[in-house]
């Protein structure tokens, strides 16, 4: 039995919908003081809730994406709770050529990282970092009416051929900005974790992607507000090992 959840989460926009459907309740005393990630703490059945978002930069008070606030949020929340399982939730884009459509639902145990190409031997593979977490079994699957996905993770919005050549190389259905991040340290510490993504854009479609992204983002947070409650009444009853 799963007892404990800890969902983490990049961007506010992503996270209101759900929040505010568990009702959850803003936990101040979770982290230290300056540190920017926020806590929303409750219970669904008997499985305690956390929702982790990386919070707003100190700097310029927009929301911290990418795989340093990633890491750092998802060790501080595995010091603090201890969590059973981590679910890295958030929107990604999506490939045509893969199957994508906007508001598609990925559920996710393999990652890598698409933009850090270190040619020295042995640096390269760290670079790409491919992690397998966790087996997901079909029954969760359909019971969210999810995809399985494969997560490449990047520093960036846009995407360089050399981004395009490993996406492509490892099949990848879901680009993001933090997924491996979190995969490495969940990996690190022996913690269960996978990934819910939901599609705001088509990364080879037509249209730019900045202008997809948020044209889509809403629809996008919406799908994952109505698919993470399936996950946690799934896998509340569910065990998981790293």
């Amino acid at each position: 039995m799963t007892k404990t959840v800890v969902i983490v989460m990049a961007m506010e926009a992503e996270a209101k919908p759900f929040v505010e459907h568990l009702q959850l309740k803003k936990d101040e005393t979770i982290f230290l003081k300056g540190f920017k990630a926020e806590c929303y703490a409750g219970s669904l059945d008997t499985t305690k809730v956390y929702l982790i978002l990386n919070g707003k930069c100190h700097k310029y008070n927009v929301d911290i994406v990418g795989t340093v606030g990633g890491a750092v949020t998802t060790f501080a929340a595995i010091q603090a709770l201890h969590p059973d399982v981590i679910i890295n939730a958030g929107t990604c884009g999506g490939f045509k050529a893969m199957g994508g459509e906007v508001g598609s639902i990925y559920l996710c145990t393999r990652f890598l990282n698409h933009d850090r190409r270190i040619a020295i031997p042995g640096f390269d593979a760290f670079g790409v970092g491919e992690l397998k977490t966790v087996d997901l079994n079909q029954g969760l699957l359909d019971h969210v009416g999810a995809k399985n996905g494969v997560v490449s993770t990047g520093n960036s919005l846009d995407m360089v051929k050399e981004d395009e050549h490993y996406i492509k190389l490892h099949k990848a259905t879901c680009k993001d900005m933090e997924g491996a991040a979190v995969a490495y340290i969940c990996d690190q510490l022996g913690v269960p974790m996978f990934a819910l993504k939901s599609v705001t854009d088509i990364v080879d479609g037509e249209h730019p992607t900045p202008e997809e992204f948020l044209k889509n983002l809403g629809t996008a947070a919406k799908c994952l507000q109505e698919a993470l409650p399936k996950v946690l009444s799934y896998i509340s009853q569910n065990s998981f090992e790293a």
